[in-house]
């Protein structure tokens, strides 16, 4: 009988730990997964004990309590990282933009040189030559 009882409170704890995922709040969630892993950690202590409905419930208490207190943490943390931009952006505001000045184009034009060195090779190379 003892078997049977763990085994169906593993099959709840692992159902609820794979419908997680439907929730959206962190503490949710920590709850959730917290009370499953509460509940099957308490009902293989209480089975030892020979009292594995009673650990299974006081387990899932346990777990529910501290993951919905560390979901919370989470939640808190979320909403202050999410704060923080908004915060330094409207501390500086974004400087002017400045003129932009642009030098005057270079007169002249290219060429195209035919080179051949002292060894005999031949090869052209394009040059830039500025006009008076």
């Amino acid at each position: 009988m003892s078997v049977r009882i763990i085994t169906t409170l593993s099959m709840v704890a692992a159902g609820l730990v794979g419908f997680t995922g439907c929730q959206t709040s962190p503490t949710q969630d920590g709850a959730l997964i917290g009370g499953a892993i509460g509940a099957g950690t308490g009902a293989i202590v209480g089975n030892q004990s020979g009292k594995s409905g009673e650990g299974a419930l006081i387990g899932a208490a346990a777990g529910a309590l501290i993951g919905a207190l560390a979901g919370d943490r989470v939640d808190d943390r979320r909403q202050r990282r999410a704060q923080q931009p908004v915060q330094q952006a409207q501390a500086a505001p974004a400087p002017a933009p400045q003129p932009v000045q642009t030098a005057p184009a270079p007169q002249g034009r290219w060429e195209t040189r035919t080179v051949t060195t002292q060894s005999g090779e031949t090869y052209q190379e394009r040059v830039w030559v500025p006009s008076n």
